[in-house]
């Protein structure tokens, strides 16, 4: 603040100028002349009361020295402006504490000297409360009160650094909850938002004041217990998966019967980051699961049912940021008219890769289970789909000859999508002329969804689109479901086919096959042809198309000719 002339030395005017601060006149000789009504209430001293009083008494400011004994304005001012614009925790008379923030200005004479200092002080406490609870709000679940997961993540950094500096044992257990979703569709959100409360309350109960409790997802759950062996960990998570599974649970009249899966893992030293200990505790939660549910499970590297689940889920955010940045690479392989015996680029599989930190490309049959199993086959079916429309499109442009069929893998999951179903008729009615696909299924996902599969093969046909059942034969129900499924080709599973020229059995399955195929109209191709012997073999019976590494390797789709 500027310094004040002596004209304008009017305390309520300086008061009506800083107005919702506190305000406090000085004399010469630092002695309280004035106290706004503001600043009677954040020291808690009353102007009367103050007056007279050295400024040191009443205003308390913890962690400033006190002000140099006999000082003038000057050194006053000098000793506020230490201060001044910045946070400042203020002492009130009956002992409480405020934050505030101090601003100076000195009263001068006639001459420029200065007779006297103004103080303004802000209330910061309600500011510092509100950044308080933001920091609150920030880390905590805002519907069951239990940490969120950003905090739940910190908290397991420091255990890991912990251990690393030769602290622990820790432990951390990821658990679901396992009915969540039926009470949620069956009775509303309000009724799921109610159970989950339940569940915090429930394991609460059972952990220690160190221990951390937090929402990881939906119906999903973070305990990490430090100071705790793994099989120690085991014993406490069994005794919250009893109290949960002991719950009575209702909404209205209709009683629930609740019960969760957890996995254990420990925190140790050895771990590369805390991604991988909860991808560990979430695999052995996810065993549990598939183990009957309302168990836990402690991973154990050893453990080949968890190591699977562990190795599956490392792929998952190798796969999301592959889907947020169109990180797959699209490859293609021949499928070659037996007739002519020799590839042709005409009829063609679209099949992705995914390149390593190396470059060198990974195969889907590595990466795919994992998709499969955590929910990703929908998103990866949209995105080659809609790069196989853009690059027939592209072919189309450039004046290139267009294949005669593009075969693209199509999952269950999207067979039963009707968001994909419309999507894919989007690509098809659009698709340049002369350009044709075909979505390959398996048999199994065929016959889980028959009635959207035979739906969607029909309305797609209409656009020249064509359908092959994959994996035919491996099953007797095959047959049965091929009269209801009017396919273009069936793929007979290659378990048949690899061995068909030297085991009689596996031939007369792909005759049977063949035989079947050709009533009905239905050509035929075998898969996993890789020497001459069985290509010559599925050349005397008949089958129509072949299809394997007999004929080269996978290749770059921008690199067909």
């Amino acid at each position: 603040m500027p310094p004040i002339q002596p004209a304008t030395k009017n305390w309520h005017a300086i008061a009506l100028g800083v107005v919702g601060e506190g305000v406090i006149s000085l004399d010469a000789r630092g002695c309280i002349e004035y106290l706004n009504p503001s600043a009677e209430r954040m020291t808690g001293w009353s102007s009367e009361l103050a007056t007279g009083a050295h400024v040191s008494q009443v205003l308390s400011l913890i962690g400033l020295r006190e002000p140099p004994p006999e000082a003038d304005a000057a050194a006053l001012s000098a000793w506020f402006h230490s201060s001044a614009d910045a946070h400042t925790t203020l002492r009130m008379r009956d002992g409480s504490q405020r934050e505030v923030q101090i601003a100076v200005a000195v009263v001068v004479d006639g001459h420029g000297r200065p007779e006297g200092l103004v103080l303004g002080l802000r209330d910061l406490s309600q500011t510092a409360h509100l950044m308080r609870e933001l920091a609150r709000q920030a880390s905590y679940d805002p519907l069951t009160g239990a940490f969120n997961r950003e905090e739940f993540e910190r908290r397991c950094r420091r255990l890991l650094a912990d251990a690393r500096a030769g602290g622990g044992p820790h432990a951390l257990c990821v658990l679901d909850i396992d009915q969540f979703r039926l009470v949620n569709e069956t009775c509303g959100h309000a009724a799921g938002d109610a159970l989950l409360k339940e569940v915090v309350g429930a394991l609460r109960s059972l952990l220690g004041d160190d221990d951390v409790l937090a929402r990881l997802g939906d119906d999903a759950f973070g305990m990490l217990l430090p100071q705790m062996s793994a099989h120690r960990a085991m014993q406490v998570v069994q005794q919250a998966a009893g109290a949960i599974e002991h719950m009575r649970f209702g909404h209205g009249d209709r009683p629930f019967a609740v019960s969760c899966s957890a996995g254990v893992a420990p925190i140790t030293a050895q771990a590369r980051d805390i991604d991988e200990i909860l991808v560990a505790a979430e695999a052995a939660c996810q065993v549990a699961k598939e183990s009957g549910r309302n168990r836990v499970h402690l991973f154990d590297a050893a453990d080949a049912e968890v190591a699977s689940r562990h190795g599956l889920m490392r792929w998952v955010p190798r796969l999301e940021a592959a889907l947020e940045v169109g990180d797959f690479q699209l490859m293609y392989q021949d499928i070659v008219a037996t007739a002519v015996g020799t590839p042709s680029g005409r009829h063609l599989e679209a099949l992705i890769c995914l390149p390593d930190a190396s470059g060198r490309l990974t195969s889907p049959g590595v990466f795919l289970p994992a998709a499969r199993r955590y929910g990703l086959m929908g998103r990866i079916d949209r995105w080659v789909t809609a790069q196989v429309c853009e690059w027939l499109h592209w072919r189309a442009g450039t004046g290139r000859t267009l294949p005669e069929l593009v075969t693209i893998n199509l999952s269950g999951s999207s067979l039963g999508d009707r968001q994909f179903r419309d999507f894919a008729e989007e690509q098809a009615r659009v698709l340049p002329p002369g350009a044709s696909f075909c979505f390959e299924i398996t048999a199994g996902e065929a016959i889980a969804n028959l009635d959207e599969a035979g739906e969607f093969i029909e309305r797609m046909q209409r656009y020249g689109c064509r359908f092959a059942l994959d994996d035919f034969g491996c099953g007797l129900a095959s047959f049965a479901y091929l009269k209801r499924l009017p396919v273009d080709f069936v793929k007979i599973d290659g378990q048949f086919v690899k061995d068909a020229a030297s085991e009689p059995v596996n031939r007369a399955m792909v005759e049977a096959v063949h035989r079947i195929a050709a009533v009905m109209g239905v050509r035929t191709i075998a898969e996993q042809i890789e020497t001459r012997d069985v290509f010559e073999c599925m050349r005397a019976i008949g089958v129509d198309y072949c299809q394997g590494y007999l004929f080269g390797e996978l290749r770059p789709l921008l690199s067909l000719p």
